[in-house]
C-alpha cells in the first residue's frame, strides 16, 4: 500500500538564503525607527533567493544603543524592506545580530560603540558578503 504524501500545513516551511553584503552604519537618513540620539540607526542590505526566485536590493534597518556592549545586548531589527512574503521574523534577527556583531567586531568600530563616540562612525559602509539559511514558512499572515 502507498505512503500517502504528506499535506501541506500553513506551518511548513520553506528554506531561503540570505545574501548579506553590507551595513551602512549610523545613518543620517529618515528611519522609520523613532529618532532617537541615543541609538545608532544602521541599514543592512541583501538579496534573498527562495527556489528559482532571487530578490535583490533588500534591506532591514537596525538600531543599537550607543555605548553599550554591542555583542550582549540585543539588536532592535525593523521589518525588511523590499519584501513582504512569508517570514520569519525571530530567526531574521537572530542573523542580523550575528551578521552585525561580525562586522562591528571585525572592523573595531565596537569600542566606539561601546564608548558611546558616535562622531567616530558616522555614515561608515562596511562590505562583507556572507550567506545564511533561514526558514520560511509556506503559509504567513503579515
Amino acid at each position: 500500500m502507498p505512503v500517502p504524501e504528506p499535506t501541506r500545513t500553513h506551518r511548513e516551511m520553506l528554506t531561503g538564503t540570505i545574501e548579506f553584503k553590507c551595513i551602512r552604519i549610523n545613518l543620517k537618513n529618515p528611519s522609520t525607527f523613532e529618532q532617537d540620539e541615543s541609538q545608532i540607526d544602521s541599514l543592512i542590505e541583501f538579496d534573498l533567493t527562495i527556489g528559482d526566485q532571487r530578490l535583490k536590493d533588500l534591506s532591514a534597518e537596525v538600531r543599537q544603543p550607543n555605548g553599550t556592549d554591542f555583542q550582549s545586548q540585543p539588536l532592535k531589527v525593523g521589518n525588511v524592506i523590499g519584501y513582504n512574503g512569508p517570514w520569519n521574523d525571530e530567526e531574521f534577527r537572530q542573523l542580523c545580530g550575528q551578521y552585525y556583531c561580525a562586522i562591528i567586531g571585525n572592523s573595531g568600530l565596537g569600542e566606539a560603540i561601546q564608548r558611546g563616540e558616535r562622531s567616530l562612525i558616522e555614515r561608515v559602509a562596511i562590505l562583507l558578503d556572507r550567506r545564511e539559511e533561514i526558514n520560511l514558512p509556506t503559509f504567513a499572515e503579515r
